[in-house]
């Protein structure tokens, strides 16, 4: 289980779920909400719900990712199912020793830059250092200005090059010297001081206060300035200790609360310091939380229609309030049901109301709405039949005026679109520099647009190796029912301000708003894809893909095709070309193992990759699903359902537990059976293309979940006169 809070001595799975927590290692593989697959809560009428589950991306709204970080004001979890990892072979951990704490932001920075994406990336201050040290000898050198916890984990072959690239990119910036830990105990002394440094200020004061603001990483050098100088300017001794490589901190400031001044002044200082995160367009909180101290804070971040938005939610699922009454969301004047509609009081958000066709849009949805008309999103139209067929005639409107490329930033890995911008366009204007979005959705065009992805949940057999768009929306802009624009997230990778709505608009099909604008985490594009190749029974190929798939050979895409009467394992790997090879090499020696027969290798190119063909000749069907089943059972599903309809094509990801299936002819009957069987194999099924007589019938989602009430209950409260898409979601709601 990937993520690793500092405080997982002590703290519970459900804890870390409350506040979406992260740790040192989120660096690479993100935070609790990127590992949490589903739960069971109780909600606050007492009714207990399954939320989500084994399988991936279930029908409806992602409830789930909006529960994690709600700090439990919208039920309580009490059973989880997480996903978990296999490890990975080799890990080399390094201390960059610096006389300059803005040298090492610097190293930072440069080494995201290089396309290095370290398992850590931790900082030290010199106050922390000798705090450490005080309680115990760590290894940290007591007269350095700040160190640097840098961890590289992979395979082996490169391993150490890597290593090497970051000993180069750090002595670049002035870094006076780069240790290596020689053994697994000099590891867990380095990390014993780093876990246990919030516990040793009591070496240095009686009391600390702790922000855990989040900013872009180019900007730490500035804002460390900054937090030093309000430290100064109120009095409090601060130290440093923080997770740089996402840019989250954590100055650590300093008093004693026998002294009721100096208990004033800490606050005075720590509401400054979220105001600098702010104003450099930051978050107030990057994994701690708001709670109720810092509510008020959240009108740093938010507009007044953005905060009203998230208390509907809150409502939504808690009517009466009962769940941690008042946390999170700044209260309304007193005798007012809403907060005022202010804008954010420090952040500015580009994009929103001034980008190229979204006032326009704004009026269209404000004049659907007075006149009772519903409106359907769109992109370039390509999936306007998915979901559920509208209950009601809608008024078509597009996102092809939004082209505008908002923000690039090459350096801290992002980029802000226009939801008309399309991936072609998106993947060319990263390529100059080396960059992508590593998605390669199924069935979609040159021409389809990256809000069709957020709307969709978009997203291939790569998501192996590189997450779902849920992973990699770090915010986005959307028009409401009345017409007016709400923001969520923003462009840190670590934002837990407020209700995760970036999520909840993730895959919600249009039914909430109109996706305006969207913020990508993007990133460097790998030096090579290669996809090795064997044919087999199916038995043989699936054996060989699980093997694969619980292994640390950390392949990009692992899928299965029949072919020529037998079927076909491609297992695609992604990343530097002696990685890559070496990863190829023990592959086939697995095929082989297995019985297989000769494997054969290709390259394929990055943003295309190798399925589109396969995708190509599915989507030819007149009907085509997409199963999700937990991963083992793939074999189940397949089998079984090619006793229920007959398949045209199909392809199974492994590494997802999902199936794509085409068929010529589909029954109601046969709906039917592969509903109760994607349930018997702890999944679901949703149909993404049907003739017209079939949709008016059936409800492309298959049969009731108890969970869709609470989409049910979010659509009503965010959409009350049911505008978008009525009729569109699982349950024709």
């Amino acid at each position: 289980y990937a993520p690793d809070p500092a405080s997982q001595k002590v703290s519970t799975i459900g804890g870390n779920i409350g506040e979406n927590s992260g740790g040192p290692r989120c660096l690479k593989y993100g935070v609790t909400s990127n590992h949490v697959l589903g739960m069971k809560m109780v909600m606050a009428d007492g009714e207990v719900v399954d939320v989500g589950g084994p399988a991936l991306d279930p029908p409806g709204y992602d409830v789930r990712g909006l529960v994690v970080g709600s700090e439990g004001c919208l039920g309580v979890a009490t059973e989880i199912t997480v996903r978990i990892t296999p490890k990975t072979e080799s890990v080399i951990t390094m201390l960059a020793i610096y006389d300059d704490m803005s040298h090492a932001a610097r190293s930072v920075a440069d080494i995201m830059r290089a396309g290095i994406v370290p398992l850590t990336l931790e900082m030290m201050d010199n106050t922390i250092i000798q705090a450490v040290e005080k309680g115990g000898s760590c290894g940290y050198p007591i007269d350095a200005a700040a160190v640097l916890i840098i961890e590289v984990e992979g395979v082996s072959t490169g391993l150490q090059e890597q290593a090497d690239k970051v000993n180069e990119i750090c002595m670049a910036t002035q870094c006076r010297e780069v240790r290596v830990a020689k053994n697994q105990a000099e590891r867990d002394l380095l990390w014993k001081g780093r876990r246990g440094a919030f516990g040793a200020i009591c070496n240095l004061s009686p009391n600390y206060l702790v922000n855990d603001g989040c900013v872009l990483r180019s900007d730490l050098p500035e804002v460390l300035k900054k937090v030093k100088e309000t430290a100064d300017e109120f009095g409090c001794p601060v130290g440093n200790v923080f997770h740089a490589g996402d840019g989250n901190l954590h100055p650590l400031l300093m008093f004693d609360s026998r002294n009721e001044k100096e208990l004033e002044q800490v606050h005075k200082a720590g509401w400054e310091i979220m105001k600098i995160c702010a104003e450099f367009g930051g978050t107030i909180s990057g994994e701690h939380g708001i709670g109720h101290e810092k509510r008020d804070a959240m009108h740093m971040v938010f507009s007044g229609n953005d905060l009203n938005t998230q208390r509907r939610v809150k409502l939504a699922l808690d009517p009466d309030n009962v769940m941690n009454p008042d946390k999170v969301i700044p209260l309304p004047p007193e005798g007012e049901s809403k907060l005022p509609d202010t804008k954010p009081s420090v952040l500015k958000r580009l994009g929103g109301g001034q980008a190229t066709g979204v006032s326009e849009a704004m009026e269209l949805i404000k004049t659907a709405g007075s006149e009772n008309k519903a409106v359907r999103p769109s992109g370039n139209g390509t999936f306007n039949g998915l979901g559920n067929m509208p209950s009601q005639q809608a008024i078509v409107i597009d996102s092809l005026k939004m082209k505008d490329f908002i923000e690039y930033d090459q350096d801290n890995q992002f980029i802000t679109v226009g939801s008309g911008v399309t991936l072609a366009a998106l993947q060319e204007k990263l390529g100059e520099n080396n960059q992508w979005l590593p998605i390669r959705p199924p069935f979609f065009k040159p021409e389809s647009t990256t809000g069709s992805i957020a709307a969709m949940a978009a997203v291939g057999p790569e998501r192996l190796a590189y997450g779902a768009p849920r992973d990699m929306l770090l915010g986005l802009q959307y028009i409401d029912s009345s017409g007016s624009m709400v923001s969520a997230g923003g462009k840190v990778v670590k934002n837990v301000a407020g209700y995760d709505m970036t999520r909840l608009m993730t895959g919600s099909l249009g039914t909430l708003g109109f996706i305006t604008e969207t913020t990508w985490k993007i990133s460097t594009r790998p030096e090579i894809c290669k996809l090795v190749s064997a044919a087999g029974t199916f038995e043989n190929c699936f054996k060989t893909a699980l093997k694969v798939v619980n292994s640390n050979l950390l392949a990009a895409l692992i899928t299965v095709v029949p072919e020529d009467g037998a079927f076909k394992l491609l297992i695609g790997f992604e990343g530097l070309e002696m990685v890559v090879d070496s990863q190829i090499e023990r592959c086939s020696e697995v095929m082989h193992a297995h019985g297989l027969g000769e494997s054969e290798q290709t390259e394929y190119p990055v943003v295309e990759g190798c399925l589109g063909g396969i995708f190509e000749t599915i989507w030819k069907a007149p009907y085509v699903i997409q199963a999700d089943v937990v991963i083992e059972k793939g074999t189940d599903f397949h089998n079984q359902m090619k006793k229920i309809a007959p398949t045209s094509h199909t392809l199974l990801d492994v590494g997802g537990g999902r199936i794509y299936a085409g068929f010529d002819s589909l029954k109601a009957e046969q709906w039917s059976q592969l509903d109760s069987l994607a349930r018997q194999c702890q999944g679901h099924v949703r149909i993404l293309k049907a003739s017209e007589d079939f949709a008016k019938k059936e409800d492309m989602f298959g049969s009731y979940r108890q969970e869709w009430r609470l989409s049910h209950l979010l659509k009503k409260a965010l959409d009350p006169q049911g505008t978008f898409s009525p009729g569109a979601l699982p349950g024709r709601v």
